[in-house]
């Protein structure tokens, strides 16, 4: 781990000889059905030892929703492991793909005010929050407005949510040159002359009255990310009709309205999160976000932590990004032990 400015609070966090693997599959203590006005109501699950250390971990998307696998970052000795899906995905109804109404009220401070009502719920002090992707916007957001309710960070794939970040993520000047044919399949059908123009042709046909229409929209939408987001791409790309419809549809949701927040929000209010412990993983090559969104995060964010993944994309699947994460949640539950 390198930070560019000052130290951080955490332990020296170096690489070992090995690779460190995923803790064992574990099933959920119990799952419950959280109310959270709005007409949306949240799944949210728990895992790991009642008793631990809390951690909260924000799925990626928007849309994208939580999955078991999620569990397995943290050692379920050591950790209260909280998985829970947003607004309009997975397990929290309404669904995006079964109600267009589920972008209602689905905003970033919904979220935000979302995790603030899990807490409490949970009747958890302080807790460690987690993020991969999208997720890391919303970990940030929520550690930014509510400093004295976290105890640690743990954050992959940073996704700053500035406009630069969307347009290098669908414009024609990001990714785009690193995957052209993909990005062709990917605006094929679409005229537009703007990265807003393009997601606000995404949102018509993913929010009209024909089905098909916005099936296939869904999944020309999702095969673009799909494609590029690791180092060495899956020959298939494993998603639900369901999963594709809630991804794409909020995707464009959020990002035709600049996520929610104004331009810089995050790093502007950075200050906010100055005595808070963590640690940032990014993929050297990660083309969904781009590096230098954790190297910024890094410099603003004095007691944040950087490990640049050498050979990793995006998805935290891959060998190296599951390491650095397995690593992380370890030294973090070290460090909160200790205080």
């Amino acid at each position: 781990m390198v930070n560019t400015r000052g130290s951080s609070l955490l332990l020296s966090f170096k690489y070992d000889f090995f690779m460190r693997a995923l803790f064992p599959e574990i099933n959920i203590n119990q799952a419950h059905r959280l109310d959270v006005g709005d007409g949306h109501v949240l799944y949210v699950e728990e895992s790991g030892n009642p008793d631990g250390i809390p951690v909260v971990y924000c799925h990626g998307g928007p849309g994208g929703g939580s999955a078991p696998f999620f569990r397995r970052f943290y050692d379920p000795q050591k950790y209260r492991i909280i998985l829970f899906d947003q607004r309009g995905c997975g397990q929290s109804t309404p669904h995006c793909a079964e109600d267009i109404n589920a972008i209602w009220n689905n905003t970033t401070d919904k979220l935000v005010q979302d995790l603030e009502s899990i807490r409490q719920f949970l009747n958890i002090d302080k807790w460690v929050v987690a993020g991969g992707s999208w997720g890391t916007t919303l970990a940030l957001m929520y550690a930014i407005g509510h400093p004295h309710r976290v105890s640690g960070l743990i954050l992959r794939g940073i996704f700053l949510a500035r406009q630069q970040d969307i347009d290098w993520l669908f414009g024609d000047k990001g990714a785009a040159q690193l995957f052209p044919e993909y990005y062709r399949k990917f605006i094929t059908g679409h005229e537009f002359t703007d990265v807003e123009e393009l997601l606000e042709s995404y949102m018509s046909a993913l929010s009209g009255d024909n089905d098909l229409e916005q099936l296939a929209a869904a999944k020309q939408f999702t095969h673009w990310e799909g494609k590029i987001c690791k180092l060495k791409p899956d020959s298939k790309i494993n998603i639900s009709n369901k999963e594709a419809i809630a991804m794409a549809l909020l995707n464009c949701h959020f990002f035709t309205q600049h996520s929610f927040i104004y331009e810089g929000e995050i790093v502007s209010n950075l200050q906010n999160i100055a005595n808070i412990p963590g640690y940032i993983i990014h993929g050297r090559y990660d083309v969904v976000c781009k590096a230098e969104g954790a190297v910024t995060l890094a410099e603003y964010w004095p007691n944040g932590a950087l490990e640049i993944v050498p050979d990793a994309g995006h998805s935290c699947t891959e060998p190296g990004v599951i390491d650095g994460l397995v690593r992380a949640s370890i030294k973090m539950a070290e460090f909160i032990e200790k205080q």
